[in-house]
């Protein structure tokens, strides 16, 4: 009997743990996915910026001499 009132008294308290508990992970969650969209955002980014290098390096295809030429 003294068990199951010190158990029904525990209840709320533990009901109140979860819920921040539940209400922190949603937060990380949310946090990982604006990173997730970033980091996707950043390497669409780069692609871009490769792409546009390829192009100029085929733009400037000229014979280059390099040291090792002589």
């Amino acid at each position: 009997m003294k068990q199951e009132i010190a158990q029904s008294d525990l209840l709320p308290s533990l009901i109140t743990l979860v819920t921040k508990l539940v209400e922190q992970n949603s937060v990380l969650i949310e946090q990982s996915s604006e990173k997730e969209k970033i980091i996707l955002r950043l390497l669409d980014q780069h692609d871009e910026i490769l792409s546009e290098l390829i192009e100029q390096e085929d733009g400037d295809e000229q014979p280059r001499s390099t040291f090792l030429d002589g």
